[in-house]
This record gives structure tokens, C-alpha cells and sequence, in this order.
């Protein structure tokens, strides 16, 4: 369906959201929510915290043919600097604490999984403690099937509560076919609202050593304390994008304020007045780059917003 003659999205939008009780912001600067610290403002972010009114508004969205994309903790997005042309919708209301019942938790799609994986440590439950440092939220981390090294999110996930485009709130029960590397095909284009993990009780003390193991690994090889959005580039199969990258000769590769780590060439770095064309430039040269000198084309992990 198109937008009515004469009308904007933001202004079907707007009248979407006067009909619901829906929280909604305005011209709320997108840099302030992402871990590069780069964006323009959202004209409308709308921050539900209710499944079946969310489904409501987003079928209504549809029907009207109003875009829109979905927020998590912005750790893997790179925003225009105009802001996105689009409503966003914010998983930050779907923040309660998790429900933990013998080795299963139930939590929303908004909360943080470093604070998760200390919780569970707390709990003796293990299952997540590779995602020490991922610094996304829970919908996030289900939707890109965030992991690091031999682990990702959806080998913990037992079930979703997910709400479509159409208007309906859906309980997922994942099989072979939801997750893959970087991914999740089976979840399509749904929010996600919640997810129940499925872990195992181990000690608390083991668990928090290997904790202790995964983040001293990370400081000594990713750019902590340099705002970056991650990992840029997914692993090409059978290799490491981050490899590539340094054997391309790319390290400290810069445009404007933007520059490849010297840390972890997978990584590109705000050195503080980056803008999203700079960074947008510079994953340009490094990827024509590694194509040029070794046919290798590398696929973006980040996540773009025009």
C-alpha cells in the first residue's frame, strides 16, 4: 500500500502513534545511542514496552506503508548524518530483569548482555560467558546471532517471543534453520521482544574465571576504550576478515576522523569528529582494497542507516 497523496511517512506516522499509547520521541540525536557516537537525529523513535500493542502500531505502519527499523544498544550501527529516513523503533522498554526458573531464563529483548551474563554467572548458569563483551542488547544479539570465536547467541536461544510487520505477536521455537553465521534467517524481519535461554548450572567460580579468561583475551586484541561499532566485516569462510585486512598493509588506514585500529584491523575507530561518510569511505577503500590484492570480497557485518 502507498502513503496517502500529499502525505509524508511522518505524517502517517504521527498519526499512527496519536492512536496509541505507544512512547514516542522526537528528533532524538542518534549519536547519543550509538557505540560509534555517530548519527543524526531520529525524527520519530517510537519505545514500546508492551508485545501486543507494538504488533498494533507496527501492522498499522505497514498497511500505510510507513518505514521503519528496529534499535537495539546501537553496538554494530552506522548512522547517517542526517538521521535515518524512517520511524525507529527502540527495544529499550522491553528491559525487565530476567526471569530465571532452574537453567532456563526468560529476558527482554532490552537488556543489556553484559549485565545478563553477570546475572547468570550469579545464578550458576553458563551458556554466555563469551559474550562478556558484546556490548549489545538481548534483541540485538538474538538478530545478528552475535557471538566470538567458538560461541554465538543462538546456540543458548529455546524459544522467542517475536512481533511481525502484519500486526502479530508470534512464540518462536528455533530449529536448524533460524540461526546462521552473523544472522538470523528464521526471525525475518520480526521485532524481537524476548527470548527464553536454555543454559547449564555450573559453579559460579568456574564460571567467573572463564569470564575473567574471555575479557583479559579481548583487551589485549580489540581497541578497548575507542568507540567502534566491532567487528566491520564478517569472516570470510576460512579466514579472518581482521587477518586480511592487516595483511592489505590497512592498519591506521584513516579518512577524515576515522581509522582502522591498530589494535585489531576488523575494527574502525571515532577518534572523535568522525562522521558517517568518513567511516562509510574508509569500509569503501578497505574492502576494494582487500579485493584488489587478494580477490577476497568482504561482506559487512555493521550495520548501515540512511
Amino acid at each position: 500500500m502507498l502513503l496517502a497523496a500529499g502525505r509524508s511517512w511522518i505524517d502517517e506516522a504521527e498519526a499512527i502513534l496519536r492512536a496509541s499509547r505507544l512512547r514516542v520521541l522526537r528528533d532524538v540525536p542518534l549519536r547519543e545511542r550509538t557505540y560509534l557516537g555517530i548519527g543524526g537525529p531520529a525524527r520519530l523513535l517510537v519505545a514500546p514496552d508492551d508485545a501486543q500493542e507494538l504488533a498494533v502500531v507496527l501492522g498499522r505502519f505497514t498497511a500505510a506503508a510507513v518505514p521503519f527499523e528496529f534499535l537495539g544498544a546501537g553496538s554494530n550501527l552506522l548512522v547517517a548524518d542526517a538521521g535515518p529516513s524512517f520511524v525507529v523503533v527502540s527495544s529499550e522498554g522491553f528491559d525487565a530483569e530476567p526471569v530465571i526458573e532452574g537453567a532456563a531464563a526468560r529476558v527482554g529483548a532490552g537488556y543489556s548482555v553484559p549485565k545478563l551474563v553477570k546475572r547468570l554467572a550469579a545464578a550458576g548458569l553458563s551458556g554466555l560467558e563469551f559474550a562478556e563483551g558484546i556490548p549489545g542488547s538481548v534483541g540485538g544479539c538474538v538478530r545478528m546471532n552475535a557471538g566470538w570465536h567458538e560461541g554465538a547467541f543462538g546456540q543458548a536461544v529455546a524459544g522467542l517471543t517475536l512481533v511481525g510487520c502484519d500486526g502479530r505477536v508470534e512464540e518462536l521455537r528455533p530449529d536448524r534453520s533460524t540461526f546462521a553465521y552473523r544472522s538470523s534467517p528464521g526471525v525475518g524481519d520480526r521485532f524481537v521482544a524476548a527470548a527464553t535461554l536454555r543454559l547449564t548450572p555450573d559453579d559460579p567460580g568456574r564460571i567467573k574465571d572463564r569470564l575473567r579468561e574471555y575479557h583479559g583475551h579481548r583487551v589485549r586484541t580489540q581497541p578497548a576504550g575507542a568507540r567502534n561499532a566491532g567487528c566491520i566485516f564478517k569472516n570470510p569462510p576460512g579466514d579472518h576478515a581482521g587477518r586480511l585486512i592487516d595483511a592489505c598493509g590497512l592498519k591506521q588506514r584513516a579518512v577524515g576522523g576515522a581509522s582502522v585500529s591498530e589494535v585489531h584491523a576488523n575494527f574502525i575507530i571515532n577518534r572523535g569528529d568522525a562522521s558517517a561518510d568518513d567511516v562509510a569511505a574508509l569500509i569503501d577503500q578497505v574492502r576494494d582494497e582487500v579485493f584488489r590484492k587478494t580477490g577476497v570480497r568482504l561482506e559487512e557485518e555493521v550495520i548501515r542507516w540512511r
